[in-house]
């Protein structure tokens, strides 16, 4: 792969300029010379061995991985902010599975009965709220499903959705909103929410005109369970007032328009159509039925103490996960999904930034640092969910969240992309802390990949709290050298397989690169006089 055929072209180019002290306050330069390559290798060789199974929430090596990081915590001094007076926070994993056979689906207006077929004209997501469920109502259209004001976009106005089944387009419209807006709205959650807000029942969720949608039963979904017994979670429906929320097809459409002999581009043209909105006569009577399944996890927290007799109070957060996905099906015989760059080099900057932390002699951080690993991830945010709402400091105190997930280094940092950071006052302390290192800031060149949403830092933004993560840019020394292609092709071959492991494809001059960065954002939040704030403009203001 060509990332191994450029790695010595790499290493004589870190080690004749790795990084600059121009401009950084004196008392941070030596605490950031000391970043060791070493030690960030030594964490992902341990936490990616083979023993370790590939980290899987709820095995005896997930233990195993967190005893390792208490162990460093202890090592580093820091604090234990979790439970009980240690590092962790217990954290419940309730697995919900649809009951097929208890599924139904029965329309009927005025001119028809029928009862539509599940697995091919619609699909629903199991049901967080009860083991059993039953809704009868009306259905209405309501384009993609999206209220937002700040972007001057209501596909509910005019729409009465109070006590209905609303069926909303998947997606959001086209070259309408920003990519962190896009990939937010995008979400079944967010079109829920925006369901609950209006009054509706029930969300059925349209694929794009050129899929057809489920084709078999079944289905699954993963939350945390918080002690009062509610569940939350990316794939979890937290009102019980909405008793439905599924999928159906432009099969199942058809049927109960009466238009079984129009294709799907030719209905969804009918659907949403807003010069001639489409009336739905008739009612939509559905059943569903979950069973459940529990196991337990945990975060790990540890704190490090604030100088200031106020700010101590307050918190900056970094989080990592730990988890990783497990044993799965063999490749070339191989069928141990390590996580090496996703991600043991994420806890391995952050147990690094603690040491930071701890060479500081002068100038401490005002505010407290927590250092956070988190559960789940892999299974959907679930323990940067459950962190989000239910920290182990009070959830008001939180300023910031600064995550790091599989920083890819594969190559020398020159550029970054920060995630998310454009809606906060975060973005200027990016770039401060990016100049002190000579990197660039750049758009986010993935857009389609919706990453925003994807990691730990969208469990902190759904709670109101400013949050980034630190990607990659595409900026190089040699403009013939193709990071962008060094990326796809690293991806394509090794992301969530077992070849993620520890061998050639490693640029850890890369990665105390992208410590000194992480550290210097969070140290900049810790010290300023005011926390940071969400653009007025941002949709995710005052959520």
């Amino acid at each position: 792969m060509i990332y191994r055929t450029l790695t010595m072209l790499w290493l004589s180019a870190i080690t004749s300029a790795c990084w600059s002290q121009s401009g950084l306050p004196k008392p941070l330069q030596k605490p950031l010379a000391q970043v060791s390559a070493e030690a960030i290798k030594g964490h992902i060789a341990y936490l990616a061995d083979d023993r370790m199974k590939g980290r899987l929430p709820g095995t005896p090596e997930f233990d195993l991985a967190g005893k390792y990081v208490e162990t460093q915590f202890q090592k580093l001094g820091l604090e234990p902010a979790g439970e009980n007076g240690g590092y962790r926070q217990k954290v419940v994993v309730r697995t919900a599975k649809i009951v097929a056979e208890q599924c139904r689906f029965h329309f009927h207006s005025t001119s028809q009965h029928m009862d539509l077929e599940y697995g091919k004209d619609f699909s629903v997501q199991p049901d967080f709220n009860a083991a059993q469920n039953r809704v009868e109502a009306p259905l209405v259209f309501v384009g993609h499903g999206i209220t937002a004001p700040k972007l001057n976009h209501d596909d509910y106005k005019g729409i009465d959705a109070q006590g209905k089944i609303v069926i909303v387009l998947s997606r959001v419209p086209e070259n309408k909103f920003g990519s962190t807006e896009s990939a937010h709205l995008a979400t079944t959650r967010a079109k829920v929410d925006m369901a609950y807000q209006h009054g509706a029942v029930g969300v059925l969720i349209m694929p794009a005109p050129t899929v057809g949608g489920p084709q078999g039963g079944g289905g699954s979904a993963k939350g945390v369970v918080f002690p009062n017994g509610k569940a939350e979670g990316r794939g979890v429906n937290p009102y019980p007032s909405i008793k439905l929320v599924g999928s159906l097809t432009w099969a199942g459409l058809g049927k109960i328009l009466g238009k079984t002999d129009l294709s799907s581009k030719e209905l969804a043209a009918l659907l949403y159509n807003p010069s001639a909105p489409i009336e739905i006569p008739g009612t939509l009577q559905t059943q569903t039925g979950t069973l459940y399944e529990q196991l337990e996890t945990f975060n790990l927290v540890g704190k490090i103490p604030g100088s200031d007799p106020v700010l101590k109070e307050e918190y900056v957060v970094h989080t990592a996960h730990l988890d990783h996905v497990g044993i799965g099906r063999p490749v070339n015989g191989d069928s141990i999904y390590n996580g090496a760059h996703d991600n043991a080099s994420g806890v391995a900057s952050l147990l690094e930034i603690a040491r930071v932390y701890q060479n500081l002699k002068k100038d401490r951080p005002k505010r407290s640092v927590l250092i956070v690993m988190v559960t789940g991830e892999e299974m959907g945010l679930l323990g940067s969910t459950y962190f989000a709402i239910n920290p182990t400091v009070p959830k008001d105190k939180i300023v910031a969240d600064i995550n790091t997930d599989m920083p890819t280094i594969l190559a020398p940092l020159l550029g970054v992309v920060p995630l998310g950071a454009e809606h906060s006052t975060l973005m200027a302390t990016v770039q401060q802390a990016a100049g002190y290192l000579g990197l660039e800031v750049m758009q986010d060149h993935m857009p389609q990949e919706v990453r925003f949403v994807r990691s730990d830092q969208y469990s902190f933004v759904l709670q109101g709290i400013p949050a980034l993560h630190i990607k990659y840019g595409l900026k190089t020394q040699d403009p013939n050298f193709d990071l962008n292609g060094l990326i796809v092709d690293f991806t394509k071959n090794n992301y969530h397989k077992p070849s993620d492991e520890l061998n050639g494809s490693f640029n850890f001059e890369a990665g105390c690169t992208y410590v000194r960065l992480n550290f210097l954002i969070s140290y900049l939040v810790s010290r300023a006089a005011e926390r940071p704030s969400w653009k007025p403009e941002s949709i995710f203001a005052k959520m």
